[in-house]
């Protein structure tokens, strides 16, 4: 359904937006970004205006023998086609917290709701992200079944194969694959590592150079769901014009409402920048 359509007709969008409200929704909100902070959002700043952003992709050039008395062939550095990243994904997370309640209440609702609206939309957006996982070039792992060192090591080799630079990368896992990695002796035995201190009953935070990141919000996929290890090259994020916070007294309903908005499109960049692990359990 295109975005217009869900928009009611004499819609008053007057509304009383404290700012110090809205910085800690905000704040909230980033706080709880996982997949977010660790792909390209560097086109966020060329997005001023409109709906699409056009992203230029360059052609890998080679080199070659120099004849003598012959011109070399012209290699054409930029793809004539582009990638384009929509801003398509538009959502809200209303919540309301009744005045009576608030009166009365030994714990801060306003805070509380807060929260959870702030929750609710960073989930979403990470979740857009963690649908591409499934379109990458190529992955690994047997859904359903514990992920092990050989599926870990495959991805690191295919990333390194596709000269997927070494900084900049990440594994995107669920507790089931944290649990698996646990029974990994090298990476949870100090005497693998002499100049690694990892404390009893410990978890290794990076596996092989990249660091972990732990979520519940990946895709499904069967009886498990789809992870990653990605360099950040290989998908992009731009929100529009960030967030925003609406604070709305309602005193005739006895109500506040408070609502969290967010504007966005994503987009897979390179596809074999990243690797999807399938995990054991949903």
């Amino acid at each position: 359904m295109a975005i217009s359509a869900r928009i009611p007709s004499g819609l008053d969008t007057n509304k009383f937006i404290p700012e110090i409200f809205s910085k800690n929704v905000l704040k909230a909100v980033k706080n709880k970004l996982v997949v977010v902070p660790v792909v390209n959002h560097t086109y966020e700043s060329e997005l001023v205006k409109g709906d699409t952003l056009y992203i230029p992709r360059s052609n890998t050039v080679t080199a070659t023998e120099v004849t003598i008395g012959t011109e070399g062939v012209i290699k054409n550095p930029l793809n004539t086609t582009a990638l384009t990243l929509t801003i398509d994904q538009y959502f809200e997370a209303p919540v309301v917290v009744d005045y009576m309640s608030r009166r009365q209440s030994q714990v801060d609702l306003v805070s509380v709701a807060e929260e959870e609206s702030a929750y609710a939309i960073s989930k979403k957006i990470d979740s857009t992200l963690c649908d591409l996982f499934g379109s990458l070039d190529s992955g690994g792992g047997t859904d359903g079944s514990a992920i092990t060192d050989d599926v870990l090591i495959a991805a690191v080799e295919y990333l390194d194969e596709a000269d997927a630079p070494e900084e900049s990368r990440s594994w995107i896992l669920d507790p089931s694959c944290k649990a698996d990695i646990m029974k990994i002796d090298k990476f949870v035995r100090s005497d693998y590592f002499a100049a690694d201190v990892i404390p009893t009953g410990g978890f290794r935070k990076d596996v092989y150079g990249a660091p972990i990141l732990i979520t519940n919000n990946l895709t499904v996929n069967s009886t498990g769901n789809k992870g990653a290890y990605l360099h950040r090259d290989a998908l992009a994020i731009a929100v529009s014009e960030n967030l925003g916070v609406d604070r709305v007294e309602q005193p005739l309903k006895h109500q506040l409402t408070i609502n969290t908005t967010a504007l966005w499109g994503v987009v897979e960049l390179r596809g074999t920048f990243g690797y999807y692990i399938l995990t054991r359990l949903a």
